[in-house]
């Protein structure tokens, strides 16, 4: 069980949750399309990952990311607002968490917290380009010198007006464009993210997130959960 607390914390690390959004709006699909390793035990489960799909909503200045890993085992609902306040929903393993934290307690945190992938490399290649739904992208490759074996590589659009915010421990504010598609390769495994739809509206209803029997806790306690869990990594 341990290791698929350590699989689904690289999901997250893969996964970015929108935020800051300005000037457009939409809805947008992306899917784990491949998943590789050269564990066996970490192979056996990464056909769960396989199909898993993000929906990333951004109107004005809200934007809402719903992942939904493993045929539904787990479900994370990030939402974020003008004033840079975030709620986070978690469904795991029976445990249903909500998470409110505000940019001057995240903002704390990130500067407190032990970060080893403060440190980033970024590479462009603008001759490097793909069509991705609809959008024109260029490859980026990013460098993580100080996480041995671990690098990203993405192809991103400037079409899309939105910058990620920090992630799970991964600083991407510098990104030039949002990733339409990304490939995440650490020491226990490989993973593929691809954008499979763009719609330029959005139901703004999604916004509504029901709390309903969901634990609330700091993101203090939900670090401390995790790590009893067994699931560190997540970069709280």
């Amino acid at each position: 069980m341990k290791s698929l607390k350590n699989i689904f914390s690289i999901a997250l690390l893969a996964l970015f949750a929108v935020a800051n959004v300005t000037a457009q709006d939409g809805t947008i699909v992306m899917e784990i399309t491949e998943v590789t390793s050269d564990n066996p035990q970490v192979a056996a489960m990464a056909d769960m990952f396989k199909g898993s799909k993000t929906s990333i909503y951004f109107k004005d200045d809200l934007s809402l990311t719903k992942m939904n890993l493993m045929g539904g085992m787990v479900k994370v609902d990030v939402k974020t607002d003008a004033e840079k306040k975030t709620d986070m929903l978690m469904e795991m393993m029976g445990n249903k968490v909500w998470v409110e934290t505000t940019k001057l307690e995240a903002d704390r945190m990130k500067a407190t917290a032990d970060n080893p992938m403060s440190e980033m490399e970024f590479t462009y290649d603008t001759e490097d380009t793909k069509e991705i739904a609809g959008f024109n992208c260029y490859k980026m490759t990013i460098e993580f010198p100080d996480a041995e074996g671990s690098s990203l590589v993405g192809y991103i659009t400037e079409e899309i007006d939105v910058r990620p915010p920090v992630i799970q421990g991964v600083e991407v504010e510098e990104f030039k464009g949002f990733p339409l598609e990304f490939t995440f390769t650490n020491p226990m495994m490989t993973m593929t993210t691809v954008a499979t739809t763009f719609e330029s509206t959005v139901d703004e209803t999604v916004f509504d997130m029901n709390t309903s029997g969901y634990k609330k806790m700091t993101m203090e306690e939900f670090g401390e959960m995790m790590q009893s869990m067994g699931g560190g990594g997540f970069g709280f």
